[in-house]
């Protein structure tokens, strides 16, 4: 439980303790086997016993000031709007973000949450433990306690990353920067790629491997250039801290337009953004190229 007097350096100590516990328990469940279901008809919407494992620890440990993804919907956008407008600290998490991946021992899942404050993500932590999958040989099976990732985290508009091993981190955070190489690649989500398509003649390229967090590492390492949102409050919200600190920006699609001042104003009454779709670029021009090599498909 925290209160509007809680710092944000204790939120984030607070999330970090979070994190190393949830990415542990993920890894573990992992490695002991799991039986992967869908949620109702959408088979692109998978769910694992672990998801609901974490998410009852975020609920555990963020009490009634949490939204998270599986129990948003109960919850409704009013009581969202609510929360998140506080002065006080309100945290929006996605238990495992990348289910399939995960499921399918795929290395582009992970944890991440949120805190937030009147109305906006100010600070966040996000652990891939699998990231740093070795592929220098078939793939093989990794006991839990020797999977190694990365966590990122950003708070007071600075970025962060540790190396982990087994879900917990094995030194200190460390600053991270933006990376100024060009890749000419974006994030591409298979939500986007169902409603977008994207003119490679444009000297853009798609890539993803896997869900909203493995794309905000990649971004946030150096791998993409850019990506792209147009998912649900509990996939943006844990990242966008993360961008901003890297000092990448949203831009609405097609005409460069801001976004809203409140966050929850990025998404309609299912808490889901999927009718608008949002750049986050560098800059206003590399907004504008990528924004005229996009098409609706």
């Amino acid at each position: 439980m925290t209160s509007s007097d809680t710092s944000e350096s204790d939120v984030l100590a607070q999330m970090l303790a979070f994190a190393e516990e949830a990415a542990s328990l993920a890894l573990t469940m992992r490695a002991t086997g799991l039986d992967m279901t869908n949620k109702g008809p959408d088979l692109g919407q998978a769910l694992t016993e672990a998801d609901l494992a974490v998410s009852q620890l975020m609920h555990a440990r963020f009490g009634p000031d949490l939204i998270e993804e599986e129990t948003a919907e109960d919850l409704g956008q009013a009581a969202a709007r609510a929360l998140l407008a506080r002065n006080a600290w309100t945290f929006v998490g996605d238990p495992i973000d990348g289910t399939r991946p995960f499921a399918g021992g795929l290395s582009g899942w992970g944890v991440m949450v949120a805190a937030c404050r009147t109305g906006w993500p100010r600070s966040c932590v996000m652990s891939l433990p699998a990231w740093n999958e070795d592929r220098s040989a078939p793939a093989r099976s990794i006991p839990a306690e020797a999977t190694e990732g990365i966590l990122l985290a950003a708070s007071e508009g600075r970025a962060f990353w540790a190396p982990t091993r087994g879900g917990r981190m094995i030194a200190a955070l460390r600053p991270l920067h933006r990376p100024e190489r060009r890749t000419g690649h974006v994030g591409w989500l298979s939500v986007t790629a169902q409603r977008y398509t994207l003119d490679y003649g444009c000297g853009w390229f798609p890539w993803s491997e896997g869900g909203a967090i493995s794309d905000a590492a990649l971004l946030a390492t150096g791998r993409l250039d850019a990506t792209l949102s147009n998912n649900r409050l509990w996939d943006l919200g844990p990242i966008l801290p993360l961008f901003e600190a890297l000092g990448f920006r949203l831009f609405h699609w097609p005409d460069l337009g801001d976004p809203p001042a409140a966050f929850v104003d990025l998404f309609d009454a299912e808490l889901s953004a999927h009718d608008d779709l949002w750049l986050v670029c560098r800059d206003r021009d590399r907004a504008a190229d990528l924004a005229a090599a996009i098409r609706r498909a």
